[in-house]
């Protein structure tokens, strides 16, 4: 049986990191926890070692917090005001239309953090 880990909630990631830690603590193979949980071979001897240098606490489920944003609140929407209704070339540029590298262009000349055309 393969568990799909984006089908879980949180909880019950959680639920089977810890379940399967304490197994192997308890002296069953790591092996079989891997096959009774349909886990990848890796993932387990990870949780292993977090458990050994952190504790089990380390095991609980955390907000995830995702990338650092680049600009604030307010430089977004400062950006949006620049773009919407306006034309690149009301900013000294040589082109009619918006692109990603000439807002990145902006971004840079007016706040000075230079990001990437991604």
């Amino acid at each position: 049986m393969e568990i799909d880990g984006r089908r879980l909630t949180k909880e019950q990631k959680e639920f089977i990191r810890r379940m399967a830690v304490e197994r192997v603590l308890k002296g069953e193979s790591a092996s079989e926890v891997i096959r009774s949980y349909g886990l990848c071979r890796t993932t387990i001897y990870k949780w292993l070692g977090i458990a050994k240098t952190e504790g089990l606490e380390a095991l609980k489920a955390t907000i995830g917090t995702g990338r650092v944003r680049t600009l604030t609140a307010e430089q977004e929407l400062e950006v949006k005001r620049w773009i919407v209704g306006k034309d690149p070339r009301q900013y000294d540029l040589d082109y009619a239309l918006w692109t990603r590298q000439i807002v990145a262009c902006l971004i840079e000349r007016f706040f000075t953090i230079k990001m990437s055309v991604t």
